[in-house]
């Protein structure tokens, strides 16, 4: 029995049946068209930062104290960071030449170089003439800004460097450990760590006119030693022995300048250790 138009509506709750006649296929477009941004315009930000000059430090460049710094022996790739430094003397410690390039760009920028190396071409490594001219100029003022220079920038730049801060009366152990940062564990001399800690600062001869940060060094040490003198804590210190505002004080203030204090706090308690060698070795 063939089904009549009413039975297909009531089917499709009274709706109307989609059309089951097939019609042409019509062609889809598929092509994606991709929005384009206009380029950014150049900030003020960018304008600046693209008109900064590309400036590359040496490779041991360090600032030593102000207007105080020390380098190897760079080349042409580090010539525009150099000359932001406004160099007025270079002390070059090694014995070879600069170098025309290097040469040529002194002479350029009005550079004096003290080359001392070649003075003290005879010797063998670093002497103390040699250190001792170096801290020399070094303390000078009126050859600021200055640069130590050597030709890796490790060992003959910082035995002096390192003279210096023993002339500073830096510890030892900061001292060493500085050079040692900076020459690291494989390039370390023995030779120079000796010849830091025995060179006598008494050879070096004060220029007259000294840096700030050096007269200002000398006057801290100054002040300690008078602080010893008077048996105080430390500079400036105003608790005396006796006190309430003395006892509350640290022990390492108490007796930061008293060569007679204790090493250890009251407090600490000690306990007698057996020795680890048995009393049957024959002694």
């Amino acid at each position: 029995m063939a089904a009549t138009k009413d039975d297909v509506d009531g089917a499709s709750g009274g709706s109307s049946a989609p059309s089951l006649q097939t019609t042409q296929s019509s062609t889809v477009n598929l092509s994606i068209t991709i929005p384009t941004t206009a380029a950014a315009a150049p900030t003020a930000t960018t304008t600046f930062l693209s008109s900064l000059p590309v400036l590359n430090p040496p490779l041991y460049f360090g600032i030593v104290e102000s207007e105080v710094f020390r380098s190897n022996k760079f080349d042409s790739s580090s010539f525009s960071f150099v000359s932001q430094l406004s160099l007025n003397t270079v002390v070059y410690l090694s014995t070879d030449e600069l170098g025309r390039e290097l040469t040529d760009f002194f002479k350029e920028k009005d550079v004096q170089v003290v080359h001392l190396g070649a003075k003290y071409r005879n010797s063998k490594g670093i002497t103390e003439g040699m250190t001792k001219e170096a801290i020399e100029c070094i303390l000078d003022q009126r050859r600021y800004p200055i640069m130590v220079m050597c030709k890796t920038g490790i060992h003959i730049s910082g035995s002096v460097i390192g003279c210096l801060r023993r002339l500073q009366n830096w510890s030892l152990t900061s001292t060493i450990d500085k050079y040692r940062n900076l020459a690291g564990t494989t390039k370390t001399k023995f030779e120079n760590e000796q010849f830091i800690e025995f060179f006598d600062v008494d050879l070096v001869t004060l220029p007259p006119h000294l840096p700030e940060w050096f007269m200002l060094n000398q006057k801290l040490l100054e002040d300690e030693r008078a602080a010893l003198s008077r048996k105080e804590c430390f500079p400036g210190a105003t608790a005396a022995p006796g006190t309430d505002e003395y006892a509350v004080l640290p022990a390492y203030q108490r007796y930061y300048f008293n060569a007679q204090g204790p090493l250890t706090s009251p407090s600490v308690k000690f306990s007698e250790k057996l020795s680890l060698i048995g009393d049957d070795d024959g002694d």
